[in-house]
């Protein structure tokens, strides 16, 4: 049966988790589309409880649906259904719903570790982007306050690229989490915009190390600087500031290059 009605109950649920993070809260449930991401997707250690695919796909990419029949029998959508719970402006015609994965078993924090966390960012693209670059670059982790843009929403699982499905990501309240990687031995530092903090010129960070990287507007809030203790700046010229995921790209690598 190829489904064809916008008031489908699959169809409803599809788009109802690609706009409403109450219902990918609630449901535990979150939204994967296009090609390249569903395949990544089912090579993921990642629960899937749905697949769609449009009549068209099916003959454009005969393997993605192979694969997507190995897990489950895809429900057959209209090019139309397709479009209509797509999020992007040109579907490929392949969607996948998953279980969000359970990330805080995966973050050991007694172990050595190098982390990213992100304290209030608002902008989907960026949080993508610093989680897709954090994987790049080796880290164990990015860890976000309850206040950060949600994590499943669709623009933040394109703009990671598949990193979403490999690296722990969880949202944790930051001073206790601070207090958490400070007893098991860990320097934490805030980013922030004060020439008289420490240079990424000179400092050498340790094998357990996390940098904060603050709201795009407002940087690092003033409780979870505290909790830090310390600050760390890059030097930068002309520009007033950087952009955060620009930021924090740039501490990724730091974190990987640098080491006591």
């Amino acid at each position: 049966m190829v489904i064809s009605s916008r008031k489908n109950p699959a169809v409803t649920q599809f788009r109802l988790l690609n706009s409403d993070r109450k219902a990918r809260s609630e449901r535990n449930l979150f939204n994967i589309e296009g090609v390249r991401l569903c395949e990544e997707a089912l090579g993921a250690d990642i629960r899937i409880t749905e697949a769609y695919i449009t009549e068209t796909a099916i003959s454009k990419y005969p393997g993605t649906y192979e694969k997507l029949r190995s897990v489950c029998e895809p429900l057959v959508i209209t090019d139309d259904i397709g479009a209509y719970i797509s999020d992007t402006k040109s579907p490929q015609g392949v969607f996948i719903t998953a279980e969000k994965p359970d990330c805080s078993a995966r973050i050991n924090t007694s172990v050595s570790g190098r982390f990213i966390i992100l304290d209030g960012l608002r902008d989907s693209g960026n949080i993508g982007t610093i989680i897709r670059t954090a994987d790049a670059f080796g880290l164990s982790g990015v860890i976000m306050s309850p206040d950060c843009a949600d994590v499943y929403s669709p623009k933040v699982v394109r703009g990671a690229m598949g990193s979403l499905f490999r690296l722990p990501v969880m949202t944790a309240e930051l001073p206790c989490f601070i207090a958490e990687l400070q007893a098991n031995g860990y320097e934490v530092s805030a980013a922030v915009l004060d020439r008289n903090a420490r240079s990424t010129d000179t400092v050498k960070f340790p094998p357990k190390c996390a940098v904060v990287i603050g709201n795009e507007g407002n940087g690092v809030s003033e409780d979870v600087i505290r909790a830090a203790g310390n600050c760390i700046y890059i030097p930068i010229e002309n520009a007033e500031s950087l952009n955060a995921a620009v930021a924090a790209a740039i501490f990724c690598y730091e974190l990987r290059k640098k080491h006591k």
